[in-house]
């Protein structure tokens, strides 16, 4: 039986589109906590760590933005002042420094945002290697005791077969016996004769 690997079926076009596993109710089915490998629950937790930081990153982009805007139309909007100003000069100094620490973290983030859909798919095939994996290894041991099953069940039924002749045969020959003595030695011999087996058979 062939290891199911990454690696055999990376190049599989659909394996390249799968949905996310976790965000699917039919996983959590067909991989029930106490079936978890060790190597399934470093994946799923790694997909999930995964969406949360997706998620997070989309939340600081839009914040970060928000703030550059406020911080810029602050500066239009002190523009108008006095240029002499040590206090005006002092906060414009303050807006242009955060005005190019949005910039630097907002590049940041759009670099992660990119990066991390590319993270999340490879975690995503790696979980279904291993939920995969985790299928068939139950499936092959299942089909193995069914062999063995199959084979228990097929002696018992000969076996049974068998045991059934030899009741009939017994069965039989028990009449046979009672019927003969029965019309030799007649009815109430064989009364004496049946109460006397009877007791010794106790």
């Amino acid at each position: 039986m062939a290891d199911i690997t990454y690696d055999l079926i990376k190049d599989t076009a659909s394996f390249n589109h799968i949905p996310i596993l976790t965000l699917d109710k039919r996983w959590y089915l067909l991989v029930p906590e106490v079936s978890k490998t060790d190597e399934i629950k470093y994946w799923e937790k790694k997909v999930n760590d995964l969406l949360k930081k997706q998620g997070q990153v989309t939340n600081d982009l839009k914040e970060v933005k928000k703030i550059k805007q406020q911080v810029i139309q602050d500066v239009v909007e002190n523009m108008e002042e006095d240029g002499n100003d040590f206090r005006r000069k002092k906060r414009m100094n303050k807006n242009q420094r955060l005005i190019h620490e949005a910039k630097d973290k907002i590049e940041s983030l759009e670099d992660e945002e990119k990066e991390i859909p590319r993270q999340l798919a490879e975690a995503n095939r790696k979980l279904l290697v291993e939920t995969v994996k985790m299928c068939y290894a139950k499936i092959n041991e299942n089909r193995a005791d069914l062999e063995v099953l199959d084979k228990w069940i097929e002696a018992t039924r000969i076996k049974l077969k068998k045991n059934l002749l030899i009741k009939h045969d017994k069965e039989s020959m028990n009449e046979q016996l009672y019927s003969g003595m029965h019309n030799i030695f007649g009815p109430e011999i064989m009364g004496v004769l049946d109460d006397i087996n009877s007791k010794g058979q106790e």
